[in-house]
């Protein structure tokens, strides 16, 4: 039976909103920002490879269209951005994105062996799928805002 495998990287954007029943790190500083509350990032120099729901999608479609097709089979493929980002950062421009200054305290790493750097090898997605991702991280963040606000407008 071909197959493909996707592994994917801190997914964000419009639907992430279960903070409930999974604590996101996205949708939950935006509430948090939105509330005038402050955000704490544990480890300042925690890095993570943040990526926009439409580039997996994209992804995911072009690797069905060659599994299909018999072009690429029984392969693991990382879709994500391909590049890293400071969880200080990502909080700094969701309070660009908002407009609110951001209130970050920054603490000591929270578990022993909890991943402080993580950046995706897309190279695979690239050369199998013709993968490029397209939203960074600054747009996604500003879409990501953007369907929170009118979500909560609509309720």
């Amino acid at each position: 039976l071909p197959y493909l495998v996707f592994r994917f990287s801190n997914v964000y954007g419009r639907y992430d909103n279960d903070i409930e029943r999974m604590e996101r790190v996205i949708p939950l500083f935006i509430r948090r920002i939105v509330r005038g509350e402050p955000v704490t990032v544990y480890g300042h120099e925690k890095v993570l490879d943040f990526t926009y729901v439409d580039d997996c999608v994209d992804g995911i479609v072009r690797g069905i269209e060659r599994l299909l097709a018999g072009a690429v089979r029984d392969r693991t493929i990382n879709l994500a951005y391909g590049q890293g980002n400071s969880l200080v950062r990502m909080a700094e421009l969701i309070g660009e994105a908002l407009g609110l200054p951001p209130q970050i305290i920054v603490e000591p790493a929270k578990r022993p062996g909890e991943v402080s750097y993580y950046v995706a090898d897309i190279s695979l997605a690239r050369d199998l799928l013709g993968f490029a991702p397209q939203v960074s991280l600054a747009e996604g963040i500003r879409r990501a805002v953007a369907w929170s606000r009118a979500r909560e407008a609509g309720r």
